[in-house]
């Protein structure tokens, strides 16, 4: 085996073709092509950008699944658009099945890994056609008809677009786009039917069934949760999936609406205590833009969807709505995921390309909470290889933050700063003590800082902050465990009466130190208590110490 230092950041790892990095045995990789050239990263690093990986047909075998685990993957989307009941089933029994790096400390059954369940939502896509494709050729005219009849027999004349509205709601020169904008049609104008709209084809392409149209100068009229949906959610509920991810959403009506149907759902199968799934709002339109921040009020999260996004909105604002996005949610401290063709190339090629580093680099730099992988991880030649490249990836960004200390102290001034000046009133309990705790591990070069959290708002105040170390979350709560992983920097911990500081201090200190997030000699922060008024007999303070 030999190994090639690149820098000291990143590091690449040359293996024969007989030999795989974190393959837990020869079925992991007995259908896949072998790579030479794989990236690694160092296991004992905490990582504070988290990584979501798409599973599906590449990955979703135990062995698979587990080296995903292994390479740095620490919540599961599962793609409903696609993904079947069956298939779905496997995953979530594989990946709960998988161990993670803090098994071996923690034992056997420690997993803390979280499913995400994208729904599809109400997407406009065409029907299917006779030969299960058409090559449209550019100049030529074509009809987009909502006429049932020809739902499964498509051909180069006309086919079907599921959008009743469509005929009503386009005119000349609107553009039509198919397939994430690979083909890109302009109504040209309507049939006497009320069915047809007619449309020439901007440029060649081939589109098969069951494609995406986006008509991004229409206001889509379509319900939020579609009965596809609905079944789908029942199903994730009963799964005790965690988070749920809602497609197309355009207002915070749309949210509320997702929100009630899932309490409905929870009724049936889970008792009243059992926490529901934290629902992250894609935002993949120009209503949702221009609504974005009444939607980001009412959802648990927001997830930079770039792929439709980009069809809908001019290519060129893409960026610069990501950063809005990033920047709104670090404000008020909720989770945001940059998704959607991070490490594109990496379907086809063992090496991603140096914008697709750039892109994870900058997005890391911004602060996102998450970065997400999607057909690389779900479908693509190389998916273990994925993870692990965007592994190295926020290694390298987190580690050149690292080294730049005058760096840290600007953007914690500044996260504070701006927080500040959101509102002239007091800060709760928890903004003051999480503030206070995110600048004393800066200020005294801490290398952890620990909370105790019974519901998980005090660990996710501190996530607010933007610590620039790891933050280990004790709760006694493996529900709320999992929905805190998707917070930047928040490692959760499940230990009996893990909110409790005065009686598990030994407890702790050990899990810190058997982890590998603090040895002796480290300093640490230490942050404790619920939320505390006059009158309360609870403890509640920050402290720092040193480990012995």
């Amino acid at each position: 085996m030999l190994v090639l230092r690149r820098t000291a950041s990143r590091r690449c790892l040359l293996q024969s073709s007989s030999t795989r990095l974190l393959a837990p045995s020869p079925v992991a990789v007995s259908q896949r092509q072998k790579v030479d050239y794989i990236p690694s990263f160092i296991e004992s690093r905490k990582s504070l950008t988290k990584i979501i990986a798409t599973i599906g047909p590449a990955s979703e075998q135990f062995p698979e699944l587990q080296a995903c685990v292994k390479s740095g993957m620490r919540i599961m989307r599962l793609n409903f658009s696609h993904a079947t009941y069956e298939e779905a089933t496997l995953r979530i029994n594989n990946l709960r099945k998988s161990h993670g790096v803090h098994s071996a400390a923690m034992g056997s059954t420690f997993n803390l890994r979280a499913v995400l369940l994208d729904i599809q939502g109400p997407k406009i896509r065409t029907g299917s056609f006779k030969e299960g494709s058409i090559m449209l050729e550019q100049g030529k005219e074509y009809i987009l008809t909502t006429d049932e009849s020809v739902k499964l027999t498509g051909d180069e004349k006309q086919f079907y677009v599921d959008y009743e509205p469509l005929y009503g709601s386009t005119k000349k020169g609107d553009p039509v786009l198919i397939d994430d904008g690979n083909v890109v049609l302009e109504v040209t104008g309507h049939v006497g039917d009320g069915h047809g709209v007619i449309c020439k084809a901007l440029n060649s392409g081939k589109i098969k069934n069951r494609r995406g149209v986006n008509v991004p100068n229409s206001k889509v009229d379509l319900p939020a949760l579609t009965v596809k949906d609905q079944a789908d959610l029942s199903f994730g509920v009963q799964n005790d999936i965690d988070f749920v991810a809602a497609s197309f959403v355009r207002k915070a009506q749309d949210i509320h609406d997702i929100r009630a149907y899932l309490a409905q759902e929870m009724s049936k199968h889970w008792p009243a205590t059992h926490l529901p799934p934290k629902i992250i709002a894609k935002i993949e339109s120009t209503e949702a833009i221009q609504n974005y921040e009444e939607i980001m009020e009412a959802a648990d999260g927001i997830m930079v969807a770039r792929g439709d996004l980009g069809v809908e909105i001019d290519q060129a604002d893409v960026t610069n709505m990501q950063k809005m996005m990033v920047r709104r949610c670090r404000s008020v401290g909720k989770p945001v995921i940059v998704a959607t063709q991070m490490l594109e190339s990496m379907q086809v090629n063992p090496r991603p390309t140096r914008a697709e580093v750039s892109d994870v680099t900058n997005a890391v730099y911004d602060g996102a909470d998450c970065v997400m992988l999607s057909g690389e991880s779900a479908q693509g030649k190389y998916p273990i290889e994925s993870i692990a490249t965007m592994r190295t990836i926020i290694d390298a960004a987190e580690t050149w933050i690292d080294r730049n200390p005058v760096h840290q102290g600007k953007l914690i001034l500044r996260n504070i700063e701006k927080h500040e000046a959101l509102t002239n009133q007091p800060v709760s309990f928890y903004e003051a003590a999480a503030s206070a705790a995110v600048q004393a591990a800066f200020r005294l070069k801490a290398k952890v800082i620990i909370v105790h959290t019974k519901d998980g708002s005090l660990a996710k105040t501190v996530a607010k902050y933007s610590p620039f170390v790891p933050c280990m979350c004790f709760t006694n709560s493996q529900k709320v465990a999992k929905q805190l992983i998707i917070h930047r920097g928040l490692h959760p911990i499940v230990i009996p009466d893990g909110h409790l500081w005065n009686t598990n201090k030994d407890v702790v200190l050990d899990h810190v130190k058997r982890l590998g997030f603090a040895g002796q000699g480290d300093r640490v922060v230490v942050l404790t208590g619920e939320l505390q008024h006059e009158g309360s007999t609870s403890t509640s303070g920050t402290y720092y110490m040193d480990v012995k």
